[in-house]
């Protein structure tokens, strides 16, 4: 007779929560330099203790944007916090940094729903720990 185990699976929030984690250190490592990061709204160098991963596309507005690299930026608290106009200069010093046409392809993927799987989280995870 064979006796099987039952493995517990962590939920799909769960591992949205740890690739969200792993791509925020990501997204701190890439924006970074001796510990010093440019905010890609105000473009003033900050500490990267100050630097929050910001998304051009909020993750309320497109879930497909969610984990795309290009979306997320080394941005200042305040402007990512507080600063409800800070995407006025994000999308100006966005097309500097990555061109007018992938952001102009973000913008057309704004309005996109994904529910991301399970294995799609996974590798996330891998990809970018």
């Amino acid at each position: 007779m064979v006796v099987s185990k039952k493995v517990k699976l962590e939920s799909i929030p769960k591992l949205t929560k740890k690739a969200e984690k792993v791509m925020n250190a990501y997204i701190r490592r890439r924006d970074s330099e001796d510990g010093y990061f440019t905010c890609i709204v105000c473009s003033q160098t900050l500490p990267i203790e100050k630097m929050n991963a910001g998304h051009y596309v909020p993750v309320g507005s497109s879930s497909a944007l969610r984990f795309d690299e290009y979306n997320i930026n080394g941005e200042c608290q305040y402007d990512n916090c507080f600063n409800k106009f800070h995407l006025v200069n994000y999308r100006k010093n966005l097309i500097e940094k990555i061109g007018l046409e992938k952001v102009e392809k973000l913008d057309q993927r704004s309005r996109e729903v994904k529910k991301w799987s399970r294995e799609e989280l996974l590798e996330i995870i891998e990809k970018y720990k």
